[in-house]
């Protein structure tokens, strides 16, 4: 080797294109890890309150003591428990005019009150059930 010679300039392009690449991967795969599992944990958080809200609002099954005083079924029609079938039905009549679809009501919030309405009237039987044995 010849001391005089020059030595070819280091880094050269080859050099400063894979360094660049290193780094731009070093730093978008922590990032691309940390966005995926924020969407996947939200995600999860999403289904734990699913689970949660069917666990909680689940009446059957449920000891009397713990469940509220009013069910929300029949809060949602205006009502306190315990009501007698006669005052539920005309609850609903009266909430179902207002929010009928063909009143210019909300579809949605009407087929909300339909379903509130047979879960009270189910457990407007079921006590009238356990109280008659």
């Amino acid at each position: 080797m010849d001391p005089n010679a020059t030595r070819p300039a280091w880094p050269d392009s080859i050099d400063v294109t894979a360094t660049m690449i290193f780094c731009a991967l070093a730093v978008a795969l922590p990032v691309l890890g940390y966005v995926l599992v924020a969407i996947d944990y939200r995600r999860y958080l999403r289904s734990l309150h699913r689970a949660i809200a069917c666990i909680v609002y689940r009446e059957r099954g449920t000891p009397g003591w713990v469940r509220e005083r009013t069910p929300r079924c029949v809060a949602a029609l205006g009502l306190e428990w315990p009501c007698t079938e006669e005052e539920l039905k005309e609850a609903y009549r009266r909430k179902v005019k207002a929010l009928h679809p063909d009143r210019g009501g909300d579809q949605r919030r009407f087929q909300l009150v339909q379903g509130y309405f047979e879960e009270a009237l189910r457990l407007i039987n079921e006590r009238q059930e356990s109280a008659a044995t």
